[in-house]
């Protein structure tokens, strides 16, 4: 399984993005019911009313009457209040769906994070197991030595205690991978936290999109290349920014909304009814009627200035944190951009001493084999071989790291 293939789960499980969806579909229904403010309201209703002739007499008649109305209301005229609370549902739509890009872009990013941790766990399990055969060979061989009387106990309890302390590497390297596993499964979504058991981690020197020979010039992005039209076209294609400025035009809405509260509210009214009673006397009576109803709030106690000056300062605020993230996200490109050619020249080093450290722990092999090189250096030189290895696995790392890096503050790590 490749990260591609992992990001690619993980964004057809995982739980938040469900969720994400079922936002976006709430604030579609708000449009709708924003647009339902255009359209006349009819309602219907129906009554039954029981008089009775309490006086007494021969003439007292208890009487039942039924009636059935249906009236119709259009809104005329509100001071634009529906114009502006559709726009504002459409940005909130929009919003949402920023919002579930974003949430795709953070999932994607601690993916490729725990991916890696993983792919590094399994590389730290080769390096000890390698060390732990390595000594297991030499061991078996002084062994082999002192039985015929050439080699010493010294020796063997050197590589035995080497042997040991490689097992106790492996089983600690074999503890960083189940946890980074555990973290894996979780966020491609397995509801019981384990990969699948058939299921195999790509290895991280053949990661596809990782080159073969890292060149120290000329990979990944130039910092200096990186124009300003540039930068300014990236942050335009990230969707927390694209929230946060759509959300100042919200509040832009809201502004207009709440200036609407000035203008006088028109309406136009009509109805069309019908009664009768239970008596022989009684004949059915119809009636319709039209008219043109006008509501101005005069007085409000200072409620419309307040909230109008509310909005004004939320729109302000709004306003300097888009500016502040926008300034962040400048820097964070750039960095993770210096990134990329920091951790691409540090891979090519690393690569290339631990080539010379693996060729110098060969030489001390065979000198110690000769009996030219003491015990200790061959100690030291396969020493330095593990850790090289080590920081060659965690070189690799980072370079890939840094690309996601890269790609994650330009919104384009889950494309």
């Amino acid at each position: 399984m490749t990260l591609a293939r992992a990001k690619k789960i993980a964004l057809e499980n995982h739980p938040s993005m469900d969720s994400a969806m079922e936002r976006v579909r709430q604030a579609q229904e708000v449009v709708t019911q924003a647009r339902a403010a255009y359209l006349p309201t009819l309602s219907a209703s129906a009554g039954w009313d029981y008089m009775e002739d309490t006086q007494g007499g021969s003439q007292a008649v208890d009487e039942i009457q039924y009636t059935q109305r249906l009236s119709v209301t259009q809104v005329l005229f509100n001071g634009f209040y529906r114009k502006y609370s559709l726009e504002s549902a459409k940005n909130r739509e929009s919003m949402s769906r920023d919002d579930l890009s974003e949430s795709r872009r953070l999932l994607s990013w601690a993916v490729a994070q725990a991916f890696l941790n993983l792919q590094l766990a399994l590389e730290n399990v080769k390096t000890a197991a390698s060390d732990m055969t390595f000594n297991q060979r030499l061991e078996s061989e002084a062994i082999a030595k002192q039985a015929a009387g050439a080699g010493s106990l010294s020796d063997v309890l050197n590589f035995r205690t080497k042997v040991n302390a490689a097992k106790a590497s492996v089983l600690s390297a074999q503890q960083d991978r189940l946890e980074a596993s555990y973290a894996l499964a979780a966020l491609m979504g397995y509801k019981d936290a384990c990969l699948p058991e058939e299921m195999a981690i790509a290895s991280l020197s053949n990661r596809v999109g990782l080159p073969d020979q890292i060149q120290t010039d000329g990979f990944g992005p130039d910092v200096d290349q990186i124009e300003q039209i540039q930068v300014e076209q990236i942050l335009a294609d990230r969707p927390d920014l694209n929230k946060a400025a759509l959300s100042v035009k919200n509040v832009e809405n809201d502004i207009q909304m709440v200036k609407a509260a000035y203008f006088p509210t028109i309406s136009l009214t009509g109805s069309y009814g019908t009664s009768s009673g239970n008596q022989w006397f009684d004949t059915d009576n119809m009636g319709a009627s039209v008219g043109v109803s006008v509501t101005f709030e005069i007085f409000s106690g200072g409620t419309r200035q307040s909230r109008l000056r509310q909005s004004m300062a939320e729109k302000r605020e709004l306003e300097k944190d888009l500016e502040e993230a926008r300034m962040t996200a400048r820097s964070n490109i750039r960095t993770a951009a210096g990134n990329i050619e920091m951790t691409s020249r540090q891979l090519a080093l690393q690569t290339e001493n631990t080539e010379l450290v693996r060729t110098t722990r060969d030489l001390v092999e065979k000198e110690y084999r000769a009996g030219q090189e003491s015990l200790v250096r061959l100690n030291e030189a396969q020493n330095e071989l593990i850790s090289s290895l080590g920081e060659l696995s965690r070189a690799k790392v980072s370079l890939v790291l840094a690309l996601e890096e890269f790609d994650y503050y330009i919104g384009e790590n889950f494309e």
